[in-house]
């Protein structure tokens, strides 16, 4: 699909909903349970979002659109307004947010959405509690309060109620990033999954270069977020030894601290996270047919191949052997 034809699509009766604030809201108790929340009802989306093993979901907030109630999910949410605007309540607070404006939403935040007008637009990104697990990020930001915020998003263990706005306008690259996922998402061409998991990837390290216009992170917790970046920094450089006691001296804290720390941000321990870094890196090693996969396990530091084989598949799902032959069949398919 090209721009021209996506531009074409937004503006079509394909994305008009005419639906009444009743109808929504008889929508929501239909399918998901209510609790109360501020005089009023708070819905809770299941966890059980269908996937369908992949690690997003792309929906449209659709013009012309009802009210959407206050409702919950338990995946982490990006709302970006393609066009229009989109007027939401974010635990009780008024937000508008503008054309080319972003707003990520924490595991659990409350929220609703104002009824849309037929020029209000919205793209809702929704990320499977792995999404991170399969997704590499690298930032050298050291003034901005997203890579301590991605690391509370990484957790599967703890529910937040963080948000951070972002004005994008300035940063062409994200409007191209939903323009080329709206696009491989309509067109349903082969490895558009894999493609829409990098442009998103895309998106968060381009989103390190700006501040955000209004958050309730606090931003004057500046310690922690330093010695996060810290041990996010050193995960990805020394994954080979992955000491914890080499990162503690380095920063100068005690390891029952900083584990501490890392557990309570992340969910995981030290020794997950150096893991996780390992498998990343052996999946990218694999895609070179002629290595031998026992020098890929050395490269990421473990010398014993049954103890590799063991933590690839446990981290992938197959063995290092079929995960290298998936790669080779799904190219070979692709060159057809």
């Amino acid at each position: 699909m090209t721009y021209q034809e996506l531009a074409t699509y937004l503006t079509s009766t394909a994305t008009l909903s005419n639906t009444t604030d009743e109808a929504v809201l008889d929508h929501f108790k239909s399918k998901y349970q209510a609790v109360p929340y501020r005089h009023k009802q708070l819905f809770v989306f299941n966890t059980q979002r269908p996937f369908d093993n992949q690690y997003h979901l792309i929906q449209l907030h659709q013009r012309n659109m009802g009210q959407v109630p206050y409702h919950i999910y338990h995946y982490v949410v990006i709302m970006y307004v393609y066009h229009g605007q989109l007027s939401l309540h974010v635990e009780g607070h008024p937000i508008t947010l503008h054309q080319g404006e972003l707003i990520i939403l924490d595991k659990s935040v409350p929220h609703n959405v104002a009824p849309t007008s037929t020029a209000d637009l919205g793209v809702n990104i929704i990320l499977a509690d792995d999404f991170f697990d399969h997704t590499m990020l690298k930032s050298t930001a050291t003034n901005n309060v997203l890579p301590s915020f991605l690391i509370e998003l990484m957790s599967q263990q703890y529910a937040h109620t963080h948000y951070l706005i972002f004005d994008t306008k300035t940063l062409p690259i994200i409007h191209n990033c939903i323009q080329n996922i709206l696009c491989e998402q309509l067109s349903a061409a082969i490895n558009a999954d894999a493609i829409i998991d990098d442009y998103i990837a895309i998106l968060f390290t381009a989103l390190m270069r700006i501040q955000p216009l209004q958050t309730n992170v606090d931003p004057n917790d500046l310690k922690t977020q330093q010695l996060l970046e810290k041990i996010v920094a050193y995960t990805h450089n020394h994954y080979q030894e992955g000491c914890l006691s080499a990162l503690c001296q380095q920063i100068n804290y005690s390891p029952s601290y900083i584990s501490k720390l890392i557990r309570y941000y992340t969910g995981k321990t030290f020794k997950q996270l150096i893991n996780e870094q390992r498998m990343q890196r052996a999946k990218l090693l694999l895609q070179d047919q002629t290595l031998p996969i026992s020098d890929i396990a050395t490269a990421v530091g473990i010398n014993n191949l049954t103890n590799f084989y063991r933590r690839f598949e446990a981290a992938t799902g197959n063995t290092p052997r079929d995960y290298r032959q998936n790669l080779k069949t799904t190219k070979n398919a692709t060159s057809k």
